[in-house]
């Protein structure tokens, strides 16, 4: 099972390391394993990069995409998809500045519905993987 996360990079930073993403992956890793003695300091970085994410927008977004799909299903800001011909499982949660998505496969179904979203990064921090999340380029980076 790998867990990825999905930041919505505002549109400056994205324009900045659209080109090198490994700033980007080292920023946000920086940030997730910053110590609470520089808290503020890391909420500052971290909000200066991302977008929120407007839950309800997005929740029906997804909904509309993935309602006709066997195997899919919703719960508040949880999006479960359990297909049983691919074998895959995944659970995309939605948060405020991010999505974390826990799935048994690298491509996930997810990731060819939310790649209409614009500047979205995604992160494999225990695999360190990262990539952009765009049509064409869903492959794994590192």
């Amino acid at each position: 099972m790998r867990t990825f996360y999905l930041f919505k990079v505002n549109d400056e930073y994205s324009k900045l390391t659209k080109d090198i993403p490994y700033n980007l992956y080292n920023t946000y890793a920086s940030i997730k394993v910053s110590n609470p003695d520089n808290l503020n300091y890391v909420y500052n970085q971290y909000k200066s990069i991302t977008s929120k994410v407007k839950m309800n927008d997005v929740n029906r977004y997804l909904m509309k995409k993935m309602n006709n799909l066997d195997g899919y299903s919703i719960y508040r800001n949880t999006h479960l998809f359990n297909d049983y011909y691919s074998g895959e499982a995944s659970k995309l949660i939605v948060y405020n500045s991010y999505f974390v998505l826990k799935s048994n496969k690298s491509n996930s179904t997810f990731f060819s519905v939310l790649e209409k979203i614009p500047n979205l990064f995604v992160i494999d921090f225990d695999n360190k993987d990262y990539f952009w999340l765009t049509s064409n380029n869903l492959t794994l980076v590192n």
